[in-house]
């Protein structure tokens, strides 16, 4: 009698569930790695088993979102491995990782990367959704993949991955990453990503930096970097005290200011939001004053200042003392941004000692928003600049 392929494969599964131990295996048939029991199955349907089939049967079988069984279990994968695939999905199992789910979107991807074979390794966990915009993600030995249905499915992984990881993933002002990484060179090599706010750079040679885009919470703008378009207008403005600033910014020094006069500390808005044209006439106002070298350590040329990307805040006591002078870090107001502006998502922008990479003498008064977890970052690991933290070149002159 002859049988068919798949007459023969249930009599082997089935064999191998039924035979005691020791017995010899029918021709052909091997044992899955330890952990894995051999399956039983109904006629025509493949079976699930093990750590596998507890994974299936966990999600609620063939009525979850994996549908049902359309291949046996696979055994022999590397390092161990097992899968098993099913109407809407796969099962992954390794002896390192357990038993994870891959489907859709974040599956098609690694399948380009030659799956479980490639540089990803096998999946850590499931994947998850909800997160911010429609996002998400799943975590693998190598690596994780976004997903959004903006961008695709995008794997992020080694250093440029973890630089991302630690200004906040997609909650971080550069948002979800656009593309994959692109690398060139052999001995000196460079590898770039691009992300929606934003690019992260990795250079054999010069490590990781950061390059949010203009007009992002995160943006830079600098000596060496001027706004862009070089006379922009944000299109956020709103009121906060006597000033204006971008909406998110307003709102939090609002929030800044409260729990400044709920402690006791009163602190008032002096100079937020400028434009082009009124840091063109205050800058040629100091030049000639001072003289332009001088006048550089003080203010932005026109373009050039942080104010007018509505995320700066010059702020100052109610009385007016040590207004727009060193000294007003050691008034209360001062005193009380330096330590506590980070917790509102703020940095004192130009610090004391760090005129080589700004450019600017020390201003204690001259808050700059960031978002919060760039500012606690900052806070929490000892940034002083923008600069170093992002990993961009000083910028002490034009």
């Amino acid at each position: 009698m002859r049988l068919s392929s798949w007459t023969k494969s249930l009599f082997v599964v089935v064999a191998l569930a039924l035979a005691p131990l020791g017995a010899a295996l029918p021709a052909g048939a091997s044992m899955p790695p330890a952990g894995i029991a051999p399956a039983v199955v109904a006629a025509g349907v493949p079976g699930t088993s093990g750590a596998v089939g507890a994974k299936y049967a966990s999600l609620g079988g063939a009525g979850s979102y994996l549908g049902v069984a359309i291949a046996a279990m696979r055994c022999g994968l590397v390092r161990g491995g097992c899968l098993q695939s099913f109407k809407n999905g796969s099962i992954y199992w390794s002896p390192a990782t357990g038993a994870h789910t891959v489907t859709g979107g974040i599956r098609d991807r690694w399948g380009t990367l030659k799956w479980e074979a490639g540089l990803l390794g096998y999946p850590t966990n499931d994947a998850q959704c909800g997160l911010v915009s429609g996002g998400c993600y799943q975590n693998f030995q190598g690596g994780k993949i976004y997903y959004l249905p903006a961008t695709g499915s995008q794997v992020v992984k080694g250093a440029i991955g973890g630089k991302w990881g630690q200004m906040g993933y997609e909650r971080s002002p550069l948002s979800y990453p656009a593309s994959g990484e692109s690398c060139t060179g052999t001995g000196n090599i460079t590898c770039t990503q691009r992300f929606l706010g934003g690019t992260i750079r990795w250079n054999t040679y010069q490590g990781t930096s950061v390059a949010p885009y203009a007009g992002t919470i995160a943006a830079v703008v600098n000596k060496r970097r001027p706004n862009v378009p070089i006379d922009q207008v944000p299109p956020d403005l709103v009121g906060v005290g006597s000033q204006l600033m971008r909406r998110e910014a307003a709102a939090a020094m609002s929030r800044f200011i409260n729990a400044g006069a709920a402690a006791g500390v009163p602190i008032t808005t002096v100079s937020g939001y400028r434009s082009y044209s009124t840091q063109y006439n205050l800058y040629y106002s100091y030049v000639a004053s001072y003289g332009q070298a001088y006048a550089d350590t003080i203010s932005a040329r026109p373009g050039f200042s942080e104010h007018q990307t509505g995320l700066a805040m010059d702020i100052g006591n109610p009385s007016g003392a040590c207004g727009l002078q060193t000294c007003f870090a050691n008034t209360s107001a001062g005193a009380y941004a330096a330590a506590n502006a980070w917790r509102y998502g703020f940095i004192v922008r130009y610090t004391n000692g760090y005129t080589a990479i700004t450019g600017y003498s020390y201003e204690p008064w001259h808050l700059r928003y960031v978002g919060l977890t760039i500012a606690a970052d900052m806070h929490n690991r000892g940034f002083h600049t923008l600069e170093q933290y992002f990993g961009m070149p000083a910028a002490p002159g034009y």
